[in-house]
């Protein structure tokens, strides 16, 4: 007897099926969402979105669902793609994929909850602010270039 692996999930694009692929093709299966009306609904014209462009969302567990209630996670859940973030690199490229936001709050949001963002106090990022702020400034002070030349003359 050999081992059956899942090789993939296909999901409808009307959100009716899903298409659970396995290693053994004697093992491949489709599901039908329950309610749906099998008479006037014709698998065969379904568009297939690849499981690799699924993204699962989980509920925390049972223990931490009171400590998510007042938030989205306690009836949405997270991505499975957002839990495999483990850099702050890594959560900007997934904040820029999957929201609308400018780079910069992408950048900033990937650095709260990834880096050390989280445990600056309101005045450290006030200052850190006025220095970045400083910084710019700065630069652009030092690279303000004169085009006409520069004539000296000896007398």
């Amino acid at each position: 007897m050999t081992d059956i692996e899942m090789m993939d999930v296909l999901l409808s694009r009307d959100g009716n099926q899903a298409h659970y692929v396995a290693s053994d093709p004697k093992a491949t299966y489709c599901l039908v969402k329950p309610g749906v009306d099998l008479q006037a609904y014709n698998p065969a014209f379904t568009e297939w979105v690849p499981g690799a462009r699924a993204d699962y969302s989980l509920m925390p567990p049972g223990g931490l669902r009171e400590h998510f209630a007042k938030s989205v996670v306690s009836t949405q859940g997270l991505p499975m793609s957002f839990l495999q973030v483990e850099t702050v690199e890594e959560g900007f490229a997934w904040y820029t994929a999957n929201t609308k936001y400018p780079a910069e709050v992408c950048q900033m949001l990937a650095k709260y909850e990834w880096g050390d963002l989280r445990y600056t106090t309101p005045k450290e990022f006030r200052n850190q602010k006025k220095r970045n702020k400083k910084k710019k400034e700065k630069q652009q002070v030092m690279t303000i270039r004169r085009s006409d030349p520069i004539l000296l003359h000896f007398d």
